[in-house]
C-alpha cells in the first residue's frame, strides 16, 4: 500500500541550547550534529547538554529506533538512534507509527531514495529539507511482516560492519599502545625514517564519470582515520604514468595540514589502491621496507599531538614540513615491527571486508526498493 511518508512518521525538529550559556553544555545528554552521522548507527558524540540546556531550547529527545535525517547543507544522511539523544536544528527526527511502519524499514528506504528526498529539497544557497519535503514523497509499504524480513536481513550486514569498524577502532588503539610503550627509547629526527610527500591540485576537468583512478581527498578521511569511497571523484586510468609521485601504495599515513580539519590522519588499506594524493595532505611512507606502515602511522599521531597550535598562516593555518622532519622521535626497535605489522594487516583485511559487505547491501537495497 502507498502512503505519503508524512501520515507515517512523526516529525520532529531538532534545536541549539545558546553556546554562550556554559551551564547548558558538557552534561550527560548527547547532542547529535550531521558530522557525527557515520554508518547506521551512532557509536559517539562530540558534544553533549545539560538538562538544564534541554529545557531551554527546541532540542527534543529520541525514543528508541528513532531515524534522524540531516536536513541542511550535507542533506539525505540518515542514523539511528537509541532513547535519550538530542539533536541540532539542522536535522529532522522521524518517529514511525509502528502500527504500518518498522523503523528498520523506513531507515533502508530513506538510505535507498536519498535522491528523492533531495528532489525535494528548497533552497539557493543550501540545500534544505524542510517538513513540508516529507508530504511529497510516498513510501510503498508491505505488510509488517515482510518489512521485518526485508530489514532484518538488510541489519545483519550493517552489525557486521559496525562489529568490523568497532575491532578496527581497537587495533589501532592497541598499536598506540605498544608504541607508548616505547617511548623511552633513544631519539632520532622523523626525517631519517619516513617520507613526506606533497598532494597536488588536480583539476575538476580532469575528473570522469566511470569508476577509474581514485583520487583521495581530505574529505575522504572517516573518523576513523580509515578511507572510504564516499564522495571519491576519478580520473582516467591512462594519467596514472603523468601522476605516479602522488600515488598511494597501502598502509601509507595521510595527515591534512591545512584548513578546518587541519591535524586530521588518515591509514590507506589496500582497498583504496591504486588511487592519487590529492591536495591540503601530507603522504607519509617509511624509508626502509621493512618498517610497517601503521608504525609510522604512531609517529605521525605522536608529532601530531605535541606540534598542535604550531600552525601559521593568516587566512588558513596550515603545517610546515619541517616540524615533522626535524622532529624527534623514539627510535622503535625492529623486534616490535611484527607486532605492527599483525596489527595492520588485520586492519586492511577488516576494512576490505567491510566495502565487500557495503557492495552486497547495496545490491539488496537496489532488489527491495
Amino acid at each position: 500500500m502507498r502512503y505519503k511518508l508524512s501520515d507515517c512518521v512523526t516529525i520532529i525538529s531538532g534545536g541549539t541550547p545558546k553556546k554562550s550559556q556554559e551551564s547548558y553544555w558538557n552534561g550527560n545528554i548527547p547532542w547529535i550534529t550531521v558530522k557525527d552521522f557515520n554508518g547506521k548507527y551512532v557509536s559517539t558524540t562530540t558534544d553533549s547538554i545539560t538538562l538544564e540546556g534541554l529545557k531551554h531550547s527546541s532540542a527534543n529527545l529520541t525514543e528508541d529506533q528513532d531515524i534522524l535525517i540531516s536536513a541542511r547543507g550535507t542533506v539525505g544522511k540518515v542514523l539511528m538512534v537509541g532513547a535519550g539523544y538530542t539533536f541540532n536544528q539542522s536535522i529532522y527526527c522521524l518517529r514511525a507509527d509502528r502500527s504500518v511502519l518498522v523503523p528498520d524499514y523506513l531507515f533502508y528506504w530513506l538510505e535507498k531514495n536519498v535522491s528523492l528526498v533531495k528532489q525535494g529539497t528548497h533552497g539557493s544557497v543550501f540545500e534544505t529539507i524542510t517538513k513540508d519535503t516529507f508530504n511529497h514523497l510516498t513510501i510503498d509499504l508491505p505488510d509488517l511482516k515482510e518489512q521485518y524480513q526485508i530489514a532484518h536481513k538488510l541489519s545483519m550486514f550493517d552489525r557486521k560492519i559496525n562489529l568490523n569498524e568497532q575491532i578496527n577502532d581497537n587495533l589501532f588503539k592497541l598499536a598506540k599502545i605498544h608504541f607508548d610503550r616505547q617511548l623511552d627509547s633513544e631519539n632520532i629526527k622523523f626525517s631519517q625514517i619516513s617520507t613526506i610527500q606533497n598532494g597536488y591540485a588536480f583539476k575538476s576537468k580532469e575528473y570522469v564519470d566511470t569508476n577509474e583512478l581514485m583520487i583521495l581527498r581530505t574529505k575522504n578521511i572517516n573518523d576513523n582515520h580509515l578511507f572510504s569511497k564516499n564522495d571519491v571523484v576519478y580520473i582516467s586510468k591512462e594519467l596514472f604514468d603523468e601522476y605516479k609521485k602522488f600515488s598511494f601504495s597501502a598502509f601509507d599515513t595521510v595527515l591534512v595540514m591545512v584548513g578546518a580539519s587541519i591535524g586530521k590522519t588518515g591509514f590507506v588499506t589496500s582497498n583504496m589502491t591504486p588511487s592519487l594524493q590529492n591536495q591540503n595532505m601530507w603522504r607519509f611512507r617509511p624509508k626502509m621496507s621493512n618498517i610497517p606502515g601503521l608504525l609510522i602511522f604512531q609517529y605521525v599521531n605522536y608529532i601530531n599531538k605535541h606540534i598542535i597550535g604550531s600552525a601559521t598562516g593568516s587566512a588558513r593555518s596550515f603545517y610546515r614540513k619541517k616540524l615533522f622532519s626535524e622532529f624527534e622521535v623514539p627510535r622503535i626497535n625492529s623486534t616490535n615491527y611484527i607486532y605492527f605489522d599483525t596489527l595492520q594487516r588485520e586492519i586492511d583485511h577488516l576494512n576490505t571486508e567491510n566495502e565487500i559487505l557495503y557492495r552486497i547491501k547495496h545490491s539488496l537495497l537496489n532488489h527491495y526498493f
